[in-house]
């Protein structure tokens, strides 16, 4: 998804000047994430809310298991 919008070199050139100030550098992108805690207050017609509750079951808990390992990484790492 990244790819095909152009996110993904927008995301690399700043991971670039990340690198070169602060030394190791790593990003996590999380996709289709929710824009409201109750789709029901809004009219929204592009968002499916049950499409939107699964991801977030599914996907949501893998995405932030990623960035706490992530962030545990670059603790690790010397800069």
């Amino acid at each position: 998804m990244a790819k095909a919008n152009g996110y993904d070199r927008y995301f690399s050139d700043n991971r670039m000047k990340l690198e070169r100030i602060f030394g190791s550098s790593e990003a996590l992108c999380s996709y289709d994430t929710c824009q409201f805690e109750d789709y029901s207050k809004y009219v929204a017609p592009r968002f499916d809310p049950l499409k939107k509750a699964k991801r977030r079951a599914e996907v949501f808990p893998k995405d932030c298991e990623n960035a706490f390992a992530m962030g545990a990484r670059l603790v690790k790492k010397p800069a």
